[in-house]
């Protein structure tokens, strides 16, 4: 008889999914990952859900839990300090749609150790919810991490890789270093490299009527993921609307309101908000703003892959038992 698989089985199976959609090139193979993905995440919570219904009370998988995040991706001094601000937008973005709670005067606390602790955040809800937050905030962040940070194309030529990483927002230092590691100016200095990239592509860009028209590498990249965030935050509301507008019942929206009641009684219980702030973790300053970028983010956006939908499951189901 086969063993039963339990959280950690589902979520291991989930990331798999996930990381075999981001890393083919064919979409039709990538919508397939990705609908296995959602569809093992859903029938988990449909499981859960009617056990719930099943018994008196709360049962224990439905309880919440807290689980420190890292979250230095979220400062300037993190890995990617020119998207820091709307990667931050784009976890809180996330963890309402898993219907996590974040504790955000709890910033550089460990809600597990109950101690101080840099670039950490407490967050709230039941472990399958904090398991898809990590796998879907995880896989959207890769997603426009790749966007702005593209690899070069080996199918296209030196001038169209060139224009490529340039319209990324790349520095010429950056482009020379990278035509430098496929094998172009491999006899000088990377300095010297990126003057030869900048001077072949503005001759070749004259030559065949490419406009050069580029903001600052830091301004493009960090106006492209504040479109690519503020795009996708929209599109999960919009899901989560349109799946309480398909869900004649009702029971759909009870369930999550529940459970984030639930959340949000856990919180205030073991962290009462004294009104005290620790740090915050955006860049908050006057910035230059380019429409091209924020356009770009924003197409990118409406690309990107989200998998999953926290209420679809229980729609589902409830709509089978009324014999839809």
């Amino acid at each position: 008889m086969a063993r039963e698989k339990s959280k950690d089985d589902i979520l291991r199976i989930v990331q798999g999914l996930l990381a075999k959609a981001e890393s083919t090139t064919f979409e039709a193979e990538r919508e397939s990952f990705l609908k296995a993905a959602d569809n093992m995440m859903m029938k988990h919570r449909i499981e859960l859900w009617e056990a719930q219904q099943r018994e008196s009370g709360r049962i224990s998988e439905r309880e919440p839990v807290v689980r420190d995040f890292d979250y230095k991706f979220a400062f300037d001094s993190g890995p990617f300090p020119e998207i820091c601000d709307s990667l931050w937008s784009l976890f809180l973005s996330t963890a309402r749609h898993a219907n996590c709670v974040i504790v955000t005067h709890k910033q550089h606390y460990s809600g597990e150790r109950k101690e101080y602790a840099s670039y950490v955040v407490p967050v709230i809800g039941t472990d399958s919810d904090l398991g898809y937050l990590s796998l879907l905030f995880s896989s959207l962040m890769t997603q426009l991490v790749d966007q702005i940070r593209p690899k070069w194309d080996e199918s296209i030529d030196y001038y169209q890789n060139l224009r490529k990483f340039k319209e990324a927002g790349w520095n010429w230092l950056e482009i020379g270093a990278v035509a430098q590691q496929h094998g172009f100016h491999t006899d000088v200095t990377t300095d010297k490299a990126r003057h030869l990239t900048a001077h072949a592509y503005r001759r070749w860009c004259k030559r065949v009527g490419v406009e050069q028209n580029y903001s600052n590498w830091n301004t493009y990249r960090r106006n492209f993921a504040a479109g690519f965030a503020q795009t996708i935050s929209k599109r999960m509301t919009d899901m989560r609307g349109e799946e309480k507008r398909q869900d004649a019942t009702g029971s759909m929206e009870l369930v999550l309101r529940d459970q984030r009641e639930i959340n949000l009684e856990f919180m205030a219980s073991e962290f009462p908000d004294s009104g005290a702030r620790r740090g915050g973790s955006l860049v908050k300053d006057s910035r230059k703003f380019d429409s091209a970028a924020y356009g770009g983010g924003q197409t990118a956006g409406a690309r990107a892959n989200i998998s999953g939908s926290p209420g679809r499951g229980v729609k589902s189901k409830d709509k089978k038992a009324l014999g839809g």
